[in-house]
C-alpha cells in the first residue's frame, strides 16, 4: 500500500523518535481463556475443531440469516398488521423508526467495549434480539380476530342474513347495526405498543453483531480472505429479507389461528393470516445459533497468521492488539472522548458517512415495497411475496459474490475500493426509476367517477363511496373487499349495491343483483390491467440496479477497516451505526410512510369514528413522488462517496496514543524537521516526508506502523 519501512534505525531519519516493540514471537497464543472455544473453565479440545475462521463465519452468517428474517418479515406483514390493528403507515413507519432510536443509542455506548471481547457481545445481542421477536410475535395471544357473523339469535348478537357474512348489501343493517366483528381492530390497538417495544429492543440486541461482527472477521481473515469472507456473510445475511417475503407468502395462507370459523376462506374479508409465525421460529433459530457463538473465543488461533500479515503490510503492531484486547472498562471509558474527537476529524470518514446517511435514508423505503408492489401490480400477499422474494435473492446474491469476487481478484489499495464503490452506486440510480413502470390505476367507482355518470343518470353528483343506489346498505369501510364489474372497481360488494353471492365448493365466485353497476354482477378482487409483461420489465430494472449497487458492498465494508487506525475499527462501526441510524434509517421510514398517507384517497373509518390505516391510493402521484425521493437519495449518497474519494489520502499513517497505556505510539518528526525540511526525510533508506504531514512508519517487526486518516 505503499508504506514506508525502515529495517533499523540507521535508515530513520534525523530527529525521528522510536521505541522498540513486541515482535510476534511475543504473541502467547497458549492462554486458553483467550484462544480456546469454550465456556468459562470449560473448554474442552474436541471443540477446536470448531475453532476456524470459516465454521465461526457460517455460524454468525446463519445468526445473522435468521436475525434479518425475523425483521424483515414486518415488511412481508405490515398490511396484515395495519388491518388486525388499525394502524396506518405512519404508525407501521414509528414501529421501524422504535428499532433504529435504541441502535442508534446502544451502538455509540456499546462500541467501543465490543472491542475486547466481540465475540461475546456478538451473542448477547443475539439473545437480547430473540427476546424483542417473541415479545410483538405474543401479541396473537391477546389479540380478537374478527368471526363471520352470525345467523342465530343469542345474546349480545344481532340478526343478520346469512348473505350479509359475505360483506354484501343488507337493508336490514341500518337498521340492525354493524357487527360487532368490525370493531376488533379499534380494541386490539392497544396492543400496538408491544411492537413498539419489541422494535426497541430488537434495535438494543442488533447493534453488537453489527458493530463487532465485521471488525472479528478482519481479524481473522486476510485483505483477500476477508472480501471474500463478507461477501458470503452478506449473501447469507441478505438472503433472510427475501426467504422472510417467501416465508412470509406462505404464514399468510395459514389462518392466524390455524383453525378458521366455518365459512371464512382466504377469499373472505375475514381471513387473517398466520403473521406471527414469521418472527416466531426465526427467534428459536436465533436463540440456538447465539449459543455456539459465545463458545467462540476472545481471539482465534488463525488471528495470529493475518496479524503477521497487518505487521507485514503496516497496518498494525502485536503490542497494539495486545492492548486492545487487555484494555479495561475504565481504559477504554477514558479513551472514548479522545477517540470519538479524533475520529471526527477524519473529514474522509465524515463523507463516507454522510454518503450512508443518504443511502439508508432511501433504504427505509424498501419496508413499503411489498404494499407498493402490491397496488401496482394488483399482486395478493402470496403473489407478491413470491416475487419480490426471487428478485432479491438474485440481486443480492449475484451482487454481493461478484463483489467478493471483485476483493479477491488482487490487493486493492482503499482509495480505489472507494472510487469503485462510487461509480457502482452512481451507476444503480437510473434502475431505481424502473418502479415508474406500473399497471394502470384501477378506476374506482365513488372515488374516481359518481356512481350517477357510470350508471348514466342524469342526476350530478361528487364521487362519494355512498350514493343513492347504496345508501340503504350501510356499507362500511372498515373492510376492504373489492369487486369488479368488468371495467369499474367498487370498494366492496356492499358498495357495488349487490344483493347475492354465488358460491361454489366453498369458494366466491361472483355477486349477483349489483344496484350500482350496470352488469349486475360483480367478480371478486380489483379489475385485471392485464399488464404483466410491464411487471416484469419493472422488476428486471430494479434487480439489475440490486446488483450493481451491491456489488460494492465487500468493498464498502473492507473500507471501513482500513479508513481508520486498527485500534479504532469498532468504536467506528459504533460511530457510524448511530449517526447513519439516527439520521438516515430512524426517519426513513416516517417521512416514505407520509408520503404514502399523502396520497390517501379512502380511509378505514371504525364506527367510533376512528381512522386507521389507508384503502385506496392515487398511485400515479405516489409512485411519481416515492420513485423520484428514492433517487434523489442515491444521487446525493454517491456525490458524498466521490467527495470520499476525492480527499482519500494516497497514504494512511498516523500516529495515535491510546489514553491510560504507557507506551506513546508516537512516531514522528521533530516538529522543525517538519518546518524546514521540506523533505528533507528523502534519501533515508525507503523513507519520504512531504513538509506539512511528515508521519514516519517503523520496521516491520520492531517499530510501530500506523495506518490511519484522521486528518
Amino acid at each position: 500500500m505503499g508504506y514506508t519501512n525502515f529495517q533499523n534505525s540507521e535508515e530513520m531519519p534525523e530527529g525521528a523518535e522510536y521505541k522498540k516493540l513486541d515482535t510476534l514471537e511475543s504473541w502467547d497464543d497458549t492462554d486458553r481463556k483467550i484462544t480456546q472455544m469454550g465456556y468459562m473453565g470449560w473448554r474442552p479440545s474436541f471443540l477446536e475443531c470448531f475453532n476456524k475462521p470459516a465454521v465461526f463465519t457460517s455460524v454468525f452468517a446463519l445468526g445473522n440469516f435468521f436475525m434479518v428474517m425475523s425483521y424483515g418479515i414486518l415488511s412481508m406483514i405490515i398490511p396484515t398488521l395495519e388491518s388486525v390493528f388499525n394502524l396506518n403507515s405512519k404508525q407501521t413507519g414509528v414501529i421501524l423508526m422504535a428499532n433504529d432510536i435504541s441502535g442508534t443509542v446502544a451502538a455509540l455506548i456499546i462500541a467501543n467495549y465490543c472491542s475486547a471481547r466481540k465475540t461475546r457481545w456478538i451473542g448477547i445481542g443475539m439473545i437480547i434480539v430473540v427476546i424483542a421477536t417473541i415479545i410483538p410475535a405474543s401479541a396473537t395471544w391477546f389479540a380478537e380476530y374478527p368471526q363471520p357473523r352470525n345467523t342465530e339469535v343469542g345474546i349480545n348478537q344481532t340478526i343478520i342474513t346469512e348473505n350479509d357474512s359475505y360483506g354484501v348489501c343488507n337493508e336490514t343493517r341500518s337498521e340492525n347495526g354493524i357487527d360487532q366483528s368490525e370493531g376488533y381492530a379499534v380494541r386490539n390497538h392497544k396492543y400496538y405498543w408491544m411492537f413498539v417495544f419489541g422494535a426497541l429492543l430488537q434495535g438494543l440486541g442488533a447493534a453488537p453483531p453489527g458493530i463487532a461482527g465485521a471488525t472479528f472477521m478482519d481479524e481473522i481473515f486476510t485483505q483477500k480472505q476477508f472480501g471474500v469472507a463478507i461477501s458470503l456473510l452478506y449473501v447469507v445475511s441478505f438472503l433472510g429479507y427475501p426467504i422472510s417475503m417467501l416465508a412470509g407468502a406462505v404464514f399468510l395462507q395459514i389462518y392466524v389461528t390455524f383453525d378458521p370459523p366455518e365459512g371464512v376462506t382466504l377469499q373472505s374479508k375475514e381471513w387473517v393470516g398466520a403473521w406471527w409465525m414469521g418472527m416466531f421460529f426465526p427467534a428459536i433459530a436465533v436463540f440456538l445459533l447465539s449459543f455456539i457463538v459465545l463458545l467462540y473465543p476472545r481471539q482465534m488461533p488463525a488471528a495470529k497468521k493475518v496479524l503477521e500479515d497487518k505487521v507485514r503490510r503496516g497496518i498494525t503492531t502485536v503490542l497494539e492488539k495486545k492492548q486492545e484486547l487487555g484494555r479495561s472498562l475504565k481504559e477504554i471509558t477514558v479513551d472514548m472522548l479522545p477517540a470519538f474527537k479524533r475520529l471526527m476529524k477524519n473529514k474522509a470518514l465524515s463523507c463516507l458517512i454522510v454518503g450512508d446517511v443518504f443511502l439508508f435514508l432511501q433504504v427505509g423505503a424498501y419496508s413499503f415495497y411489498p404494499k407498493i408492489y402490491a397496488m401496482i401490480f394488483r399482486l395478493d400477499s402470496k403473489s407478491v411475496g413470491s416475487i419480490l422474494g426471487i428478485s432479491n435473492i438474485i440481486g443480492f446474491g449475484v451482487g454481493l459474490i461478484a463483489g467478493g469476487l471483485l476483493m479477491r481478484w488482487k490487493e486493492w489499495h482503499p482509495k480505489t475500493l472507494q472510487l469503485i464503490y462510487s461509480v457502482l452506486t452512481m451507476a444503480a440510480v437510473p434502475f431505481s426509476l424502473g418502479m415508474l413502470l406500473y399497471c394502470p390505476a384501477n378506476t374506482y367507482a365513488g372515488v374516481d367517477l359518481p356512481y350517477s355518470e357510470i350508471l348514466n343518470s342524469s342526476q350530478l353528483s361528487t364521487p362519494s363511496l355512498t350514493g343513492e343506489c347504496n345508501s340503504d346498505c350501510a356499507c362500511t369501510t372498515a373492510f376492504y373487499q373489492p369487486v369488479c364489474d368488468g371495467n369499474m372497481t367498487y370498494f366492496s360488494p356492499c358498495h357495488a349495491g349487490c344483493m347475492d353471492v354465488e358460491i361454489q365448493d366453498g369458494q366466491v365466485i361472483s355477486y349477483l343483483n349489483c344496484m350500482c353497476t350496470l352488469s349486475e354482477r360483480t367478480t371478486p378482487g380489483q379489475c385485471d390491467g392485464g399488464c404483466t409483461t410491464t411487471m416484469w420489465i419493472s422488476l428486471t430494472l430494479t434487480t439489475l440496479g440490486t446488483i450493481i449497487r451491491f456489488s460494492g458492498f465487500a468493498a464498502h465494508a473492507y473500507i471501513y477497516q482500513r479508513i481508520v487506525n486498527e485500534v479504532d475499527r469498532t468504536f467506528t462501526q459504533g460511530i457510524r451505526s448511530s449517526i447513519v441510524r439516527a439520521l438516515g434509517t430512524l426517519p426513513a421510514p416516517l417521512i416514505f410512510g407520509w408520503v404514502i398517507d399523502k396520497f390517501c384517497l379512502v380511509w378505514r373509518v371504525s364506527e367510533d369514528g376512528t381512522t386507521g390505516n389507508c384503502w385506496v391510493y392515487d398511485v400515479d402521484r405516489l409512485l411519481l413522488w416515492f420513485t423520484l425521493l428514492q433517487a434523489a437519495m442515491r444521487t446525493v449518497s454517491g456525490g458524498f462517496y466521490f467527495l470520499c474519494w476525492w480527499i482519500f489520502p494516497d497514504e494512511t499513517i498516523v500516529p495515535v496514543k491510546l489514553v491510560g497505556d504507557d507506551l506513546d505510539y508516537k512516531i514522528q518528526a521533530d516538529e522543525n524537521e517538519k518546518d524546514h525540511g521540506n523533505g528533507t526525510a528523502n534519501g533515508h533508506g525507503n523513507g519520504t516526508a512531504n513538509g506539512t504531514e511528515m508521519e514516519l512508519t517503523m520496521a516491520i517487526s520492531n517499530y510501530k506502523i500506523i495506518p490511519a486518516m484522521n486528518s
